[in-house]
């Protein structure tokens, strides 16, 4: 179901809101006492499901503080940006695939190097959801996955957090068995029906993510959006209420925009560039934008390169990108990167929460 209104962040102290409403026309709002004027008139035009929207629309714009906590482990998001590192343990991932695949003690190793180089989630997957991926099946999911975090759970301990990168219910309730924390969906529940009652069940946070089409498809044919940020926060916004009808609680929810499922160049960079406007949904957004293919393609058409960088040779131009992400609202990265991401992220949270005596 459509939002009736959208409260869209103009700069740092304006807001404006679009209404579904065509007898509405947009309208600005700079303060409290702005808010407070719209919301009366809304209700004297009998339009109380919108007033209600906008009020809780502004009050999720103006939240800063997360916290994701699960079996006596906390993140706090908002005074710093978390990392999640991430550990492909298949043959065929576009950045790495192969280098920990059916190797557990490479893939505890590399789990090892990632957290004390600052990650502060492990997040396994075992198949790959690169464009044009083919599905595996469950049988061979699981044998790649849940060796690996039993080994990193034995190896490495219980004092930080794994997410298991799945959209299968059966994996996802087998890691979470195995010492698994969080659900990485990357089908935003949408997949398969059961995987709702596995969270809920488990009462583990989860990540919703959004995509368009399937990994082997997403990417193929003509890929279009009205408006690919109102369109985002839509299926967001009905997949966590769907989410709900399960008893998964509010505070459960991490929101995951999808870069590059199922979007063009140019609808990554719109996202990444009105990321702001997706915290009117109340919830820690994670990005992944990571050695990503729009990364490459940028960077061979405006520098005029003769080849797409490889993926290993996007860190500088995916931590351009992690800027703007970070500096309009996203409070966890998703990187294989983790040591240069965690420095580049150190200065950066330093120097914005930097405040003048």
């Amino acid at each position: 179901m459509e939002k009736p209104v959208f409260l869209r962040p103009i700069d740092t102290k304006i807001y404006k809101a679009y209404f579904k409403d065509p007898f509405l026309k947009p309208i600005e709002i700079r303060n409290k006492e702005d808010l407070k004027d719209l919301v009366s008139y809304l209700k004297s035009e009998g339009k109380n499901e919108t007033a209600k929207e906008i009020t809780q629309q502004w009050v999720n714009l103006h939240k800063q503080h997360f916290k994701i906590n699960y079996k006596g482990k906390f993140l706090n998001l908002g005074t710093r940006t978390a990392i999640m590192g991430i550990l492909n343990v298949t043959p065929d991932s576009f950045s790495d695939g192969g280098n920990f695949y059916k190797d557990v003690d490479r893939a505890v190793s590399r789990a090892s190097k990632m957290l004390e180089e600052g990650a502060d989630i492990i997040d396994i997957g075992g198949e790959s959801t690169r464009p044009g991926a083919k599905q595996i099946t469950q049988e061979e999911e699981l044998q790649r996955v849940i060796p690996v975090i039993k080994a990193i759970r034995k190896e490495l301990g219980d004092n930080f957090l794994i997410s298991v990168d799945t959209y299968k219910a059966p994996v996802a309730q087998a890691s979470l068995d195995a010492g698994a924390d969080i659900v990485n969906d990357i089908s935003g529940l949408s997949f398969d029906k059961n995987m709702p009652k596995v969270v809920a069940r488990y009462d583990c946070p989860v990540v919703i993510n959004h995509i368009k089409g399937r990994p082997e498809d997403m990417q193929k044919g003509e890929i279009y959006y009205d408006d690919v940020v109102e369109e985002i926060i839509n299926f967001l916004d009905t997949q966590i209420n769907y989410a709900k009808n399960y008893g998964i609680r509010e505070d459960r929810f991490i929101i995951d925009v999808g870069i590059g499922f199922g979007k063009k160049v140019e609808h990554n960079v719109e996202i990444i560039k009105r990321l702001e406007e997706f915290k009117i949904l109340g919830f820690p957004i994670l990005i992944g934008i990571s050695r990503k293919s729009f990364i490459g393609t940028i960077l061979k058409n405006l520098l005029s390169y003769l080849d797409i960088p490889s993926p290993k040779d996007r860190l500088f131009g995916g931590l351009g990108a992690t800027a703007i992400a970070v500096l309009n609202g996203a409070n966890i990265i998703r990187t294989h990167d983790v040591k240069e991401t965690r420095e580049f992220l150190t200065m950066l949270d330093v120097i914005r929460g930097y405040k003048l005596v």
